[in-house]
């Protein structure tokens, strides 16, 4: 069923348009070739009826001063009266005079080869009339096609044909219609759908294209009014991170001198392991705040390249965060390289981005296992729980999107899987530049 389901084209209005638009011209092409066919063969009987009627009416008017008035009869009209006694013996096989009605018209066809064989064709109108004192008038009309040329045998042909011609011209003309409709909306909604993946914060005071329909230009409007709301948005939180960062810089610089006058003064032995993780912390606040104004693009100045220690910088931050993880049932589990090695790396914004996935993987299992692994070009960090909470953007301490946002600025890949009952999150540097 999903192979079928993923096979299906994808329903769009220009072909929804064009379906139910087809289906129309259709219906009406028929309709028109019917009405066609209806009225032409309604024309010729009318046509022979009207001059049968006159033949009938013509020798009513003279029956009534003579009697004995002659019957008229020409090669295509021929009158009898009462009966059919006196018609010709092809008449009196072909018509049942029992079956006729007063003043109604009944048509006969002797067709002995088929309608697509005019030879030996005739085509017979009979119409009753009664006289004013009861008598019976046949009038009869009768056509016969060896009578006619080949030429006008031809030319009746092509008449009655007409109607295909006129109805398939009239199709294909609404066909025609229809592509040359649906080329036009393709032509300018591609181009509102290149526009719009096109839009982006530095082009977004631009004046929208015409896309010529106003169906369309209310959606561009639309879209670039959203994205404008977006865009301020989006400058609201830099400029919040910024004077946050701003802020935060003077109780840093504060906590920074008190831990250096403390250690001048000298402090008991006691409290030098507390005071060694307050001084780590104050300074990675330190590096933080940097780290937020270089991305809200504040300071293009890039963060500083250090020689880092993967393997102990995950133990590091391991340990700090080993309070989310009293009173679980949980296993940490490291698969580290043998020949541990060292890479050039940004300290700060990787211990940023390690620091919330790994915090996201202590505070949301329960009981389980969490693996660290460390390649020359990767971190994997990977969670496998009982009970496992929703995964969330908020699990992530600064967010994803802060840790995204690194990455991307750092050409660094991060991939988030959710698994069941676990999350692996893999963070890939890029390639070393070879020395040439």
């Amino acid at each position: 069923m999903k192979n079928r389901s993923s096979k299906r084209q994808p329903r769009t209005m220009r072909r929804e348009l064009a379906l139910y638009v087809s289906g129309l011209a259709l219906m009406t092409a028929l309709a028109f070739a019917f009405a066609l066919e209806l009225f032409f063969i309604k024309g010729l009987d009318e046509a022979v009826g009207g001059a049968l009627l006159m033949e009938a009416r013509s020798f009513e008017a003279k029956y009534r001063q003579n009697p004995e008035t002659p019957l008229s009869n020409s090669s295509s009209i021929r009158s009898f009266l009462d009966n059919l006694d006196n018609a010709p013996e092809f008449y009196r096989q072909l018509i049942d005079p029992d079956t006729l009605q007063p003043e109604q018209f009944s048509e006969y066809h002797w067709e002995p080869y088929g309608e697509e064989n005019w030879q030996d064709s005739r085509y017979l109108i009979v119409y009753l009339h009664l006289l004013p004192d009861q008598r019976r008038l046949f009038v009869i009309s009768d056509y016969q096609s060896n009578l006619l040329t080949k030429e006008e045998q031809a030319d009746l042909d092509q008449t009655w044909q007409l109607k295909f011609y006129l109805a398939g011209g009239y199709l294909l003309i609404m066909l025609l219609a229809i592509w040359l409709y649906n080329r036009r909306i393709n032509h300018y909604t591609q181009k509102l759908a290149d526009w719009a993946y096109s839009l982006s914060l530095e082009n977004i005071q631009q004046s929208v294209p015409n896309f010529h329909f106003h169906e369309l230009n209310s959606i561009a409007e639309q879209l670039r009014s959203a994205f404008d709301r977006i865009a301020r948005l989006l400058d609201r939180e830099h400029q919040f991170l910024r004077h946050a960062s701003h802020e935060l810089r003077t109780p840093i610089a504060i906590i920074r001198t008190n831990l250096e006058l403390l250690q001048r003064v000298g402090i008991p032995t006691m409290f030098e392991r507390p005071m060694e993780r307050i001084n780590r912390a104050s300074q990675n606040m330190q590096q933080l705040t940097g780290t937020l104004l270089w991305l809200s693009r504040e300071n293009d100045t890039p963060p500083s390249i250090s020689s880092v220690d993967p393997v102990r910088l995950l133990d590091d931050i391991s340990e700090e965060l080993a309070y989310l993880l009293q009173g679980k049932e949980v296993q940490l589990q490291r698969d580290y390289p043998e020949a541990r090695s060292v890479q050039t790396l940004p300290l700060v914004p990787l211990r940023i981005v390690l620091a919330n996935l790994l915090r996201n993987a202590y505070q949301f299992t329960e009981r389980g296992t969490i693996t660290l692994t460390v390649t020359n070009q990767s971190i994997v960090i990977r969670n496998k729980s009982e009970y496992l909470a929703e995964d969330s953007d908020s699990s992530f301490g600064l967010g994803l999107m802060l840790v995204q946002k690194i990455c991307d600025r750092l050409d660094w890949q991060l991939s988030l899987e959710w698994l069941n009952h676990g999350v692996k999150a893999e963070l890939q540097f890029p390639e070393p530049p070879s020395a040439e």
